[in-house]
């Protein structure tokens, strides 16, 4: 029979080793009673409840310290872009407000009310919930808690941005601003291939046949900070793809090409391709150069710019626009957008269906005798 560590208070006392910390040392248990045999009573009970996934272990460990480790142990093959995302919801959100407490000291309310602090960017909120739900799962593997209780807080309502194409304000703006070589090429080839921002700055020379009047779509730029890194492939399978030229787009393209003398088409400074911070830059000229073109002297004197929240995306929004105009198909918009599948392409074709058929009723019950 086994013989316990009678203590000076007369009770029984041992310890449990219930498996290990994130950082490798034992996770102990520590356990006392009155008599032996109540002490051996507890410790079977104990081993019963770690066999059958009730225990909990009694642990100190930080949320600061797991969520390092857990980032270094399940999140260290994540692309670059999705690494940075939960790197930073993590040391910008989650370590300042609830890094310093136990895991199993958290509350629901605690996490309620970081989410509340920051309803005012629903995406962040978003995403924090998405990591805490990550983390608080891999420590229930662990045995460190028994619920997900991020998974219980509310978020707040998310609004969509709007999916739109460009407006005719913006598209004269393009036609009339002064922009150098690099901007209007980075500005045209979004706006004639709907492409992605990463897949426009991956380009190169050879990537552009004007004999065969084709584009092809077969690597993107991610960032790693600031630094840019050319992937091989476009986003998915689909997204490797061969799109004709317009011809409208001939021309312009010929004279850039033989402007370019780096293997790439948008070359940084130090780098291979454009960095964050140039791509960022150049992207701010191309907005503040389309306002100076068509800006107003009256929205001049009260300092008003009537384009805002341009973005690469909605360039690539109205290319879709336009296929479903040029009567392509679903199916053939799939190919030329690069998408896995039709949900993205079905949303907008359905949208502007319906718009089409709106203005059709209107124009029937205007204009008849």
């Amino acid at each position: 029979m086994a013989k316990y560590k009678k203590r000076s208070d007369g009770r029984y006392a041992t310890t449990v080793m219930v498996g290990y910390k994130p950082d490798g040392k034992p996770n102990n248990i520590f356990l006392s009673a009155k008599t032996e045999k109540e002490l051996r009573e507890k410790i079977f009970e104990l081993k019963m409840k770690i066999k059958t996934g009730e225990a909990i272990k009694t642990s100190d460990t930080l949320l600061k310290d797991y969520a390092d480790s857990w980032l270094d142990t399940y999140k260290a093959s994540a692309s670059i872009n999705t690494k940075a995302m939960y790197i930073n919801v993590i040391n910008s959100h989650i370590k300042p407000e609830i890094g310093h407490l136990p895991l199993n000291k958290i509350v629901r309310s605690d996490i309620q009310k970081l989410i509340n602090d920051r309803q005012e960017h629903p995406r962040t909120c978003e995403i924090i919930r998405l990591t805490l739900v990550q983390i608080f799962n891999s420590a229930i593997d662990d045995k460190l808690l028994h619920e997900n209780i991020a998974k219980k807080v509310t978020l707040p309502k998310r609004h969509k941005s709007e999916k739109r194409a460009l407006t005719e304000l913006e598209k004269e703006a393009i036609k009339k601003a002064d922009f150098t070589m690099q901007e209007k090429a980075f500005v045209l080839l979004l706006f004639y291939f709907g492409l992605r921002r990463g897949e426009c700055l991956a380009l190169t020379k050879a990537d552009i046949d004007l004999k065969k009047k084709t584009l092809t779509v077969n690597k993107t730029v991610v960032f790693d900070k600031n630094t840019p890194i050319v992937k091989e492939g476009a986003k998915s399978d689909a997204g490797n793809r061969t799109l004709p030229i317009p011809e409208s787009a001939e021309l312009f393209l010929r004279e850039f090409l033989h402007s370019v003398n780096s293997f790439y088409l948008f070359k940084g400074k130090s780098t291979e391709t454009l960095s964050k911070t140039q791509y960022v830059k150049m992207w701010e000229r191309i907005i503040k150069k389309m306002n100076a073109a068509v800006t107003s002297d009256k929205e001049k004197e009260i300092g008003s710019e009537p384009i805002t929240g341009l973005t690469a995306h909605i360039f690539r929004h109205n290319y879709c626009t336009m296929l479903y105009y040029s009567d392509i198909s679903q199916k053939k918009a799939v190919e030329l957008m690069g998408h896995s599948d039709l949900k993205m392409i079905m949303e907008v074709y359905a949208h502007l269906d319906e718009k089409k058929e709106a203005v059709q009723a209107k124009i029937n019950k205007a204009i008849a005798l």
